[in-house]
């Protein structure tokens, strides 16, 4: 599990660091100061391969194309020249482990020869072995000729590692768009196949609306795939399309929590769509799996009520493995401010300012 992040030249930031990482990361601060580049610097970071990388101008930000996933030529000078803060690098490293135990690994982003980006991968005190680096170039000419392509490719070189990230993770991103509702179908499909995996997301999901009795995944007379139904009490289950979208979301990112194995959560302003009575019963749903499965989460937010309700909810574990980040404008600097319980229980009960 990562311990601290510093940042150089990328995005808004010129060096931040961010340190005191718990299990249960929750970044705030006031409109552009970076909250949703610390997620894309994690998503570079633990990218596994050309095509997650080419994803990213559109998984937390609206792309030129306007399509979700697809990469427009307008991608390069609109989102990966604007990566650098000033400068023609940017590094964005992790520290894993104890503090003092050196286990880390970076990404480094540097302009090339006409107009190029490279995306360095760099192994520091995780064991012997090269680099391994992803190109994001312009292209001069179309292929097989032609006139000049407005446009950009990725592609690998150099490392000898066929394109791939040598330090990727596995993450989840709980986007801002619902999942398409076979594939939620799908993975509910898998979490069944789990030990107890059913009677988990029932429990979860129960809390969020005690009138959940029971799901089903089932092929209703005159549709073409599978869906998830719910039992409400009501005479007919509700498809998991017909639920309000904060239920359709949670319901989507516990089961991607139980199946995919991964060990990072990227979430986004976490409370859209989200009713702020239930946020409690939320991060309380979150925080248990987090700490089941391993997984460490990254959300940002815009709200107050969202800090509160993960304070509320975390006080209630053994541990309290939690911390709320606040980046601010410190004379043109964007610095980050780690905010533990003690420091949170102050600030709630006089009512300052945590947002």
């Amino acid at each position: 599990m990562m311990t601290s992040l510093k940042f150089e030249s990328f995005r808004g930031f010129t060096d931040l660091a961010v340190s005191s990482l718990k299990r249960i990361n929750l970044i705030a601060g006031a409109n552009n100061t970076g909250k949703t580049g610390i997620l894309e610097g994690l998503y570079l970071l633990f990218a596994n391969d050309l095509n997650q990388v080419l994803r990213l101008p559109s998984v937390f930000r609206s792309n030129v194309s306007g399509q979700p996933g697809q990469p427009s030529n307008d991608d390069f000078p609109t989102f990966w020249q604007s990566l650098f803060y000033d400068k023609q690098t940017a590094t964005l490293a992790r520290v894993s482990g104890k503090p003092d135990s050196g286990a880390a690994s970076a990404f480094q982003l540097s302009s090339g020869p006409n107009g190029s980006i490279q995306i360095l991968y760099e192994g520091l005190g995780v064991g012997p072995g090269g680099s391994s680096e992803l190109q994001i170039r312009m292209t001069g000419q179309r292929l097989g000729g032609g006139p000049p392509a407005n446009g950009f490719q990725i592609s690998a070189g150099g490392g000898g590692q066929g394109g791939k990230n040598p330090f990727a993770t596995p993450f989840i991103v709980l986007s801002t768009r619902l999942e398409h509702p076979t594939r939620d179908a799908d993975l509910y499909n898998q979490v069944t196949l789990l030990e107890g995996g059913e009677e988990r997301l029932l429990s979860l999901l129960h809390e969020i609306d005690p009138r959940l009795q029971k799901l089903r995944y089932a092929k209703a007379p005159g549709t073409q795939a599978p869906l998830v139904y719910a039992h409400f009490g009501l005479k007919n289950a509700l498809s998991m399309t017909q639920t309000g979208q904060g239920f359709s979301k949670l319901f989507s990112l516990f089961c991607q929590m139980l199946v995919s194995k991964a060990k990072v959560l990227l979430i986004d302003e976490i409370e859209n769509g989200l009713y702020y009575e239930s946020l409690r019963e939320i991060w309380k749903g979150i925080a248990t799996l987090a700490a089941s499965e391993d997984i460490q989460v990254f959300a940002t937010t815009h709200s107050r009520e969202c800090i509160v309700a993960a304070h509320d909810a975390l006080s209630q574990t053994p541990d309290y493995d939690f911390a709320l980040h606040r980046l601010q404008r410190v004379k043109g600097r964007i610095e980050a401010v780690a905010h533990d319980r003690q420091m949170l229980d102050v600030a709630i009960k006089s009512g300052m300012e945590v947002r």
